[in-house]
């Protein structure tokens, strides 16, 4: 069972970008597997809906980080119960913002006080869970493939964050290598999955969005009111635009 804990959005500003990664949770067997944790942005919002399931970080029992970019991994610290897993080259050569800085360190040394374990291509997570190397984004990303009953799934990460980087064939942003990057993209396509569950976007097949997900978009004015401007997906490719104050 796949469960996406929270969706994965695609936001950026004039003044940087929000960094909403996907955060979802496979249940396999006896364990609880979550893929990426996202930042302290989203922190409350993971931990409530992980309570709205009745589950604390405690009741995970593996935790995969497809890359140690900063909007997938720094909720990671919650999880010093769980079983963390990364990429062997991520963790090695990977770093937090596009840069190796002493950010980056003080992160592998809080990995690696944890229960902490490098893999690489094919890994058994479990038994219907295995990962695949998808480079390109990061020097060593990873996706996972998850066999479900009505076939396969794909939990991306950021080797094909949106649709639109599915259909072109390359992901929206390249910090490590341009080439690896289309060639992670054209193994996941090549895999023919029934789902796949990207990191900055709602879930979608060969055939288009499988669901798509609502934004508000919140401001606090100088009346101290909210403005909202909430998308609301209603029609698939018309996106519907609602202001509202509160």
């Amino acid at each position: 069972m796949i469960d996406r804990i929270l969706p994965g959005m695609g936001i950026r500003s004039n003044v940087g970008t929000m960094g909403a990664c996907a955060v979802t949770m496979i249940v396999d067997g006896g364990n609880r597997i979550l893929v990426d944790v996202g930042h302290f942005g989203n922190r409350d919002a993971m931990l409530s809906a992980m309570t709205s399931r009745g589950l604390k970080p405690e009741d995970i029992d593996i935790v995969v980080l497809t890359h140690i970019h900063w909007d997938h991994c720094l909720n990671v610290d919650l999880f010093e119960k769980s079983k963390i897993l990364v990429g062997a080259e991520e963790f090695e050569k990977g770093n937090l913002t596009g840069y190796n800085d002493h950010h980056v360190e003080n992160f592998r040394t809080m990995i690696k006080s944890m229960q902490f374990g490098k893999i690489g291509d094919g890994f058994q997570v479990s038994e219907h869970v295995k990962t695949l190397l998808t480079p390109g984004h990061s020097v060593g990303h990873i996706s996972l493939s998850v066999q479900e009953q009505d076939g396969l799934a794909i939990i991306s990460g950021d080797a094909i964050p949106n649709l639109r980087a599915y259909r072109r064939g390359i992901p929206d942003l390249i910090f490590h290598d341009f080439d690896e990057a289309k060639k992670s993209v054209r193994r996941i396509k090549d895999l023919k999955p029934a789902k796949i569950i990207p990191g900055h976007d709602g879930p979608f097949n060969d055939a288009g969005y499988l669901s798509r997900d609502d934004l508000n978009l919140i401001f606090r004015t100088e009346k101290e009111e909210n403005l909202i401007v909430g998308l609301r997906n209603v029609v698939a490719d018309k996106p519907e635009v609602l202001i509202s104050s509160s």
